[in-house]
């Protein structure tokens, strides 16, 4: 691996991680590393040993003149007189007097929830200066996590089991106890780091205190170190956030091929998910992550770069253009880049207990994500909505969006039973069945609760929903029930029509839309044909084929506004078109396996 001349210093840390993560992480090292500075020496050394010989100079006391020196005054007296004259003489001198410096330096870290994610490759950063600076100075390098037990680790390349280390507990006075009195028997020359929040109490024993915090104000982290009474700080820019977040989940895995894209190569189990709007799109990749596309408004349009983010979440909602995601823990789950105070930053929360929200098994595929905000202080707050594979929709809340202090997510389970669910223009709609009875549920961005619509007499197995009429209420939605495997029911015009349909041919039925591009034409249902070659919409006046296809199609999404059609075929191309229409909006070509002409 080739660095850069000024990152050779950490060379042997840098050499753990693939090139594009070591120079990511060697700019962090350049910027932090003026503000941890060199290991300072003490005292003179008080040992009464004395000092030995280390060098050889042209001046000293006679007895200290070299054996050789004596040999030439045995065997040419003149010649050792013309040496001494002209101070040739070589003589034993003693070794300089050497101070003592610090003999460890003991790191610890908080690893706690405020320290999670982007702060972390702050910490990795000064665990890397601090190990480097010891061994400059001579001196030992260990650390230790304050929620852990008092156990120092002696080996600062194993960074494995340092990211291993986090926590969802926060330092407490227990945690402080315990490590004053790990520390209590140390050297009096060696010096204590804690980093972690200010918002923690401090050791009694400490050298330097470091606080990392997220500028609210600016992009970046705050870095301080407070060393020796006077405090430094640093506005931190950080690594592109798909590099962090590889630094930290998956620091030695090798790198992406970006250039070659063999890493976008899209899975097939996976159907991708169309923003709000529909004008962006994001595809599960077979290695894990995810890509995002721009959805163009007409085909003529100049396609947009594609964006990649290498961790695979367990649900993501497309806001405009940032992907909002979920991700899920050993015992926790991780909420990030949602609108809003409540979210945007990460926030981690433990897993609710299984019979309240049942957990997919790794990479089990991503669960239908939605999320709502109500920015007025007495408001709703910021809610994310996860349905489960059980049919089970929760909701995690936050509230005091505008104020200073932000509450914890708060968990509740919305409904049981779900068999449907959507979000268009900031209402989430539901349904649920259960006891021969199906209930429409709506819920507004500034509805603390959500409203009853409409109920039905019946058990349904599947409830799909489409995009309304313009300029109608949301109760006049279309919506089409799967009452068997064969037998649907479509409704239209506020719950007063009813259409039964038979799909008997063994299509599979993927969307409800309108049968033509008018607001007042009729339901039909978007089938998928049997051999996965054929799409169309089926009403109760006839067929309409809206898509032919040359390679089996894996996977058909409809967009929520019901304008957009998506489909990924057996050989990973992905295509967008409008429904009612022929101009292809998007295409992205099969990716060619390694070693395949």
């Amino acid at each position: 691996m080739t660095l850069p001349p000024q990152l050779a210093p950490w060379s042997e840390w840098l050499a753990l991680v693939p090139l594009e993560m070591a120079e990511a992480l060697g700019q962090m090292l350049l910027r932090v590393q003026p503000l941890v500075g060199r290991m300072t020496g003490v005292a003179a050394s008080p040992d009464t040993i004395p000092v030995g010989a280390g060098s050889i100079a042209r001046r000293g006391p006679y007895r200290r003149l070299l054996l050789s020196e004596w040999a030439v005054l045995d065997a040419a007296p003149d010649e050792f007189i013309r040496r001494a004259a002209a101070n040739e003489l070589l003589f034993s001198a003693p070794e300089p007097q050497v101070q003592r410096r610090a003999r460890l330096c003991v790191a610890l870290f908080d690893a706690g929830p405020e320290q999670l994610g982007e702060p972390r490759l702050v910490q990795m950063a000064l665990m890397i200066l601090l190990a480097r600076r010891a061994g400059d100075a001579g001196a030992d390098f260990q650390w230790g996590v304050l929620q852990a037990p008092p156990t120092l680790h002696a080996k600062s390349r194993k960074l494995r089991a340092w990211l291993d280390a986090r926590t969802l507990t926060r330092v407490d006075a227990a945690h402080l106890n315990r490590w004053n009195e790990t520390l209590g028997s140390l050297g009096e020359m060696d010096e204590v780091w804690q980093i972690g929040a200010s918002g923690c109490g401090a050791l009694a024993r400490t050298g330097a205190r470091v606080n990392i915090e997220v500028s609210l104000l600016e992009a970046g982290l705050k870095v301080s170190i407070t060393q020796r009474r006077a405090t430094r700080e640093l506005l931190l820019e950080l690594p592109a956030s798909d590099v962090g977040a590889r630094l930290l989940r998956h620091p030695f895995d090798p790198p992406p091929q970006g250039k070659s894209r063999v890493d976008d190569m899209l899975s097939l189990k996976q159907a991708p998910v169309f923003g709000l709007s529909g004008t962006w799109l994001a595809a599960a990749r077979e290695k894990g992550g995810v890509v995002l596309h721009h959805v163009q408004a007409c085909a003529a349009a100049q396609p947009g770069k594609p964006r990649r983010r290498h961790a695979t979440p367990l649900g993501l909602v497309l806001v405009g253009t940032m992907q909002a995601h979920v991700e899920q823990g050993d015992d926790f789950l991780r909420f990030d880049r949602f609108p809003g105070r409540g979210f945007g930053s990460p926030r981690m929360v433990k897993c609710p207990p299984p019979e309240q929200f049942q957990m997919p098994p790794k990479a089990g595929g991503w669960l239908p994500t939605f999320f709502l905000i109500d920015h007025s202080p007495t408001g709703a707050g910021a809610r994310v909505f996860m349905l489960d594979g059980a049919g089970q929709l929760a909701c995690w809340t936050v509230y005091g969006q505008k104020h200073k202090h932000i509450s914890e997510p708060r968990f509740h389970q919305v409904a049981g039973e779900v068999v449907g669910a959507i979000e268009y223009e900031r209402t989430l709609l539901y349904a649920s069945s259960e006891a021969n009875r199906t209930t429409m549920h709506a819920m507004g961005a500034k509805e603390k609760e959500p409203t009853e619509i409409a109920d039905f007499p019946m058990q349904v197995k599947r409830v799909l929903f489409g995009a309304p009429a313009p300029a109608r209420q949301r109760a006049s939605w279309l919506y089409a029930f799967q009452r068997s495997d064969q037998h649907w029911l479509l409704v239209d015009d506020n719950f007063k029509v009813t259409i039964p349909l038979m799909i008997g041919d063994g299509g599979m039925v993927m969307g409800v839309a309108r049968i033509a591009l008018s607001a007042c034409s009729a339901p039909a249902l978007l089938v998928l044909s049997a051999d996965r070659r054929t799409v169309d919409l089926r009403s109760a006046s006839g067929n309409q084929v809206v898509l032919q296809s040359e390679q089996p199609i894996a996977q058909l999404v409809l967009d929520p506004t019901g304008k957009r059609l998506c489909w990924l075929a057996d050989s990973r191309e992905l295509s967008v078109r409008a429904l009612h229409g022929s101009e292809v909006l998007l295409h992205v070509a099969s990716v060619p396996q390694r070693g395949v002409a």
